[in-house]
């Protein structure tokens, strides 16, 4: 498997990427490679920030806790979190469908969206949420009137997933950090995963980058379901291998519940609890999600058929897609 992972990095041209870390398993191998532009390579232990795969967490929690009967998938938001709510046009959306990206939200609270990408594309000199204060945010959430009726066409929303955590949190009594923590991450022996990173994990945080390779401050909103994680390598394919062979124990079923289809993104994909799964009738099934802040890039997928499982993380905000697909689908050497 090394050798596959040096043949990839040299067809990637990784010059766009100030560094980046591969994790590449395959049945009982593991086998990890970092790339720098300069000075030392990452390692399995260095950390980055994960943006959006944070949301396949998310989608465990609400597996974990719908198989414990604390929540059900077809509640209301507003039963587990009362305030603040959008005010909605139609019905408010349960559960799933924020999980599924079925709820009429859109990605971001209005104006956040275009400050985001301007930040992430370099053109911004500001971090779009420093002057955004907790109670900003709380208004900015209820001043949302989403025109569409939820449960219609998928629209990706992190706010959505965002309020999904709120509540599985507020449901718990808990921090959705020291929710996920309980229930997903120490079970899993994830020591270095968090929200908040402490030491000695803290210092081998990365700084991320831009697209154009400007320095990014690390991300700070108010959704922490959505994209707040990070997380290194060594982690990330412990929790790849309990996905891919579930324990009798939890989080295992809970695992394996979120990888179960719940609804139609398009012909060949569908949504599971977080998890996108890509079901092209002549290629293998892969369930996978992607991420990225305004510094970071990352992907983490797995191959249930074959038995293989990927995470490539970067801390440059350009895709690392391609990569993680073509090592997902490389024979193996």
């Amino acid at each position: 498997m090394e050798d596959t992972l040096d043949r990839q990095l040299a067809e990637l041209r990784p010059q766009a990427h100030r560094a980046l870390v591969i994790g590449l398993a395959r049945g009982e191998e593991q086998a990890h490679r970092g790339w720098s532009h300069s000075g030392a390579a990452p390692d399995q232990l260095t950390m980055f920030e994960i943006g959006s795969v944070t949301k396949v967490f998310t989608g465990v929690l609400l597996a974990d806790m719908t198989l414990r009967g604390e929540v059900a998938l077809d509640d209301p938001l507003s039963r587990h979190l009362p305030d603040p709510v959008p005010a909605w046009r139609h019905r408010e959306p349960t559960l799933l469908e924020l999980a599924t990206h079925r709820s009429g939200l859109p990605n971001n609270p209005h104006g956040m969206g275009r400050r985001e990408l301007a930040y992430a594309l370099g053109f911004g000199k500001r971090d779009p949420w420093s002057d955004v204060s907790r109670a900003d945010y709380q208004r900015l959430v209820t001043r949302e009137s989403p025109r569409s009726q939820p449960g219609g066409r998928m629209r990706y929303s992190s706010m959505g997933v965002g309020l999904l955590g709120d509540a599985l949190a507020a449901r718990a009594a808990k921090s959705y950090e020291n929710l996920l923590r309980e229930r997903v991450l120490e079970p899993l022996a994830m020591t270095a995963t968090a929200v908040s990173v402490a030491p000695p994990w803290a210092d081998r945080l990365l700084d991320g980058h831009s697209r154009r390779g400007k320095p990014r401050q690390p991300l700070q909103d108010f959704m922490p379901a959505a994209g707040s994680l990070k997380s290194n390598s060594a982690d990330m394919l412990r929790f790849l291998a309990a996905c891919r062979r579930p324990p009798a124990e939890p989080p295992g079923p809970a695992l394996a519940f979120a990888q179960e289809p719940q609804a139609r993104m398009g012909k060949h994909v569908e949504m599971g609890l977080g998890w996108i799964l890509s079901t092209h009738p002549r290629r293998p099934g892969m369930v996978w999600h992607n991420g990225g802040t305004w510094g970071f890039r990352s992907f983490a997928g797995l191959m249930p058929d074959r038995d293989r499982a990927v995470v490539v993380m970067s801390n440059t905000a350009r895709s690392v897609d391609r990569l993680a697909v073509r090592l997902l689908h490389s024979p193996p050497r």
